[in-house]
Parts: C-alpha cells; structure tokens; sequence
C-alpha cells in the first residue's frame, strides 16, 4: 500500500503544473478583442491540437466557465462573473472604492480608475467615468504592459530593482539606450512618487498615477486620473495632482485592512 501512495503521488507530481498551464492559457485568450472562439481557430491559433482544444473547452463548460453560442463557438460563462463578483466583495470594490474613485472624478472631470499589479501587468479592477463627452478609452479588465502608460509604470517604478530590470530588458531588448533612459524616468517616480504620461500609451491621452503599498511595503496597485491632453494642461494637473495622492493614501489604509 505504501508503494501505491508513492506510485501515484509520484504521478501526480509528474502532472502537474504543465496542463493546467496549457488549459488556462486557453481560458486567457477570450478577451475583449476576442470574446469568442470555435475549436479548430483557437487551435490554429494557441497550436495545439484540436482534440485537445475540445477536451479543455468542455471541461470549462461543465465547470461554468466557458458557455457555447448558437454558432457552435465558446465564450465566458457566467462562473466567471460570479467568481469576479467574490474578488470584487472581497476587497470592497463595487461600494467603498467606487466611491472614492467617483469623488476622485468629480473633483477633477476626468476619468479615474484602479489598477492591480498581476505578473508583468497592470489590470483595471474598478473605474468612474468623466462626464465629458470625450472620455478616456479604459475599461474593466483591461491589461497593460508596466512599461505603456501611466498606471503600469508608477508600479514597475517600485518594484524590486531585479524584477524591474527583468522586465526592463525584456521589453527594450534590442534598445540599451532606451532601456537606460526609461531607468532613469523611473528613478524621478521613484522620488517624486508619482508618474505622469502624455501619450506613451493611447496618443493625446494624460495620465497621472500614484503608487499603493501592501503592509509590507510592496508595491500592489495604483490609481489614475486621465484624460484628454487638450482638456488637461500644466494647470489642470497640478490642480489633479492633491486629490489623486490623497486618494491613494485612503485607498491604501482600505486595502491594509485586509
């Protein structure tokens, strides 16, 4: 019996985490650019076979989290929103955050959002919208690299210099002197505590952003004030600039909490 434990937990190891890998790889190709799927095109596209493509697509349905389309394609299934909703209540993010991010707006007419760091990324977890015609394009989920834009580089400033020359070189590998002049806009961040883009990301588009620190000191989020260039001159920023920190300041004493 001793020998069996052993035989299987050995293959258990042996399993994992190779195609767990593969099968969330697949879930993370439904996007907002590309919301739904066939079998044989997210083969094609992710190249793997197709058998296998169906046999993970079926499991995510049975689970809930994949659903099938009158075209006989997959998209998100409704387990995802719930489990979404959980993360959301977790942390308080449709009540306490929403308001504060909706003052945030209000005081300065500008679109403001809530970034969390996931791997190499910065992902929009709650935003308020400008009341202006002209709004900024952001949305709910929405991924950028740290480097691009505002709300990814105030974090990527902070982290740990051997992450953030990894991610540094990984995304300038061919541009030493690129790479070392955005070492060093890192550095005023750093000092200043805050970043400001115009353009880096969506062109005509200001961003200022602000950094915030689990209790341990490290780097988890970020929120944002943007908005159109022509609407946000040297002034306006300035003016934007108080409540923006201060607001990061709550935010994080919110988060420390849990």
């Amino acid at each position: 019996l001793k020998g069996t434990v052993f035989h299987i937990e050995e293959r258990f190891d042996s399993m994992k985490p190779r195609s767990l890998d593969t099968a969330l790889g697949l879930l993370e190709r439904f996007t907002a650019d590309h919301p739904q799927w066939g079998v044989r095109e997210l083969a094609v596209a992710s190249g793997l076979a197709p058998s296998m493509v169906q046999r993970v697509l079926a499991t995510f349905h049975d689970h809930g989290l994949l659903e099938r389309t009158p075209a006989r394609k997959y998209r998100l299934g409704v387990r995802l929103w719930e489990l979404g909703s959980r993360f959301r209540d977790q942390f308080q993010l449709a009540d306490v955050v929403l308001d504060r991010l909706r003052a945030l707006a209000e005081a300065t007419g500008e679109t403001a959002w809530l970034s969390l760091l996931q791997g190499d990324e910065a992902v929009c977890v709650q935003l308020c919208e400008s009341r202006e015609s002209v709004r900024v394009a952001i949305h709910l989920g929405g991924r950028t690299p740290l480097h691009a834009g505002s709300r990814g580089k105030v974090m990527l400033a902070f982290l740990p210099p051997p992450r953030r020359d990894a991610l540094l070189a990984a995304a300038f590998p061919d541009a030493p002197e690129r790479r070392d002049a955005f070492a060093r806009e890192l550095e005023a961040v750093r000092r200043q505590g805050w970043c400001l883009t115009s353009g880096e990301r969506l062109a005509g588009v200001v961003g200022l952003s602000a950094p915030l620190f689990d209790r341990a000191g490290a780097v988890f989020a970020s929120v944002t004030v943007g908005g159109p260039a022509a609407r946000m001159p040297e002034a306006r920023i300035d003016a934007c600039r108080p409540p923006l920190l201060a607001l990061a300041r709550e935010l994080q004493t919110h988060f420390q909490m849990f």
